[in-house]
């Protein structure tokens, strides 16, 4: 997969060491704490091939608003969806949802994937 991938996590401890687990399979990638700092990555103009974001962030605005967002501002960028919340659907059931915290060969094949 070429370019970058941006994720995005409010929980600090789960952001570091999932992004660490993603630049172990030789992916670069760029770490946002909230939405809002995501948005200033795509806004800075950042190649971006990939979105993976937690659904629900307390302080911002949540994964599937920062996904319609990015696309508007980056068409064609593909997203994987996080979520600790048991039983939840991804809006419009297309996009990949793992589940909080997922394995690392959910998560590798997760990215292959899309």
């Amino acid at each position: 997969m070429g370019g970058r991938i941006l994720y995005v996590d409010d929980d600090r401890l789960v952001l570091v060491i999932t992004a660490d687990l993603i630049r172990s399979m030789g992916h670069d990638v760029i770490e946002a704490p909230c939405a809002c700092d995501a948005a200033m990555a795509i806004e800075a103009g950042s190649a971006i091939a990939l979105l993976i974001t937690d659904i629900g962030m307390p302080n911002g605005p949540g994964g599937f608003k920062l996904a319609d967002y990015a696309r508007r501002k980056q068409p064609g960028l593909r997203e994987i969806y996080f979520s600790g919340i048991p039983d939840l659907a991804s809006e419009g059931g297309a996009a990949t949802l793992l589940r909080k915290l997922c394995t690392l060969r959910e998560l590798r094949q997760a990215i292959a994937s899309v």
